[in-house]
């Protein structure tokens, strides 16, 4: 939001107020859906470059984006500059190892002279855990 010191806003008061009185003189006699004349528009625009657009748009009551196209040039409604097609190179990658498997081998006794032996290949160890609790239950 640009504010303006009230200094600055009692002496754009002071240069707006006969480009005001036209346009509300226009706004009365003109017939329904016609656009400002350009003229007006030049005169608004070159206030809103010196004092800014809010400002300006608010005094006169005129259409903020189209006042903030003729001040900056950038139309609202025009779509964003595409980025012109990257050039194409190939580029070659080295090929990728996979990764070796790692296996582990668990094995587990109890007290009863009971083994069990566990291999487990690229899984992950935790899952072992209740298998282990399992057999070292005691039996029913």
């Amino acid at each position: 939001m640009n504010m303006i010191s009230k200094q600055r806003r009692e002496e754009l008061a002071a240069k707006i107020e006969p480009l005001r009185l036209e346009i509300q003189a226009w706004r009365e006699s003109r017939p329904r859906g016609q656009r400002m004349p350009e003229p007006l528009w030049e005169a608004a625009t070159q206030l809103a470059k010196e004092y800014g657009v809010a400002p300006v748009q608010g005094i006169l009551r005129v259409d903020y984006r189209g006042l903030e196209y003729r001040v900056t040039g950038v139309s609202p409604s025009a779509p964003a500059k595409t980025p012109a097609p990257a050039q194409r190179t190939f580029v070659e990658l080295p090929a990728l190892v996979a990764p070796r498997r790692v296996e582990h081998t668990i094995e587990l006794e109890d007290g009863a002279g009971r083994k069990l032996t566990v291999k487990v290949s690229g899984g992950n160890l935790a899952e072992v855990l209740p298998l282990a609790q399992a057999f070292w239950r005691p039996s029913l």
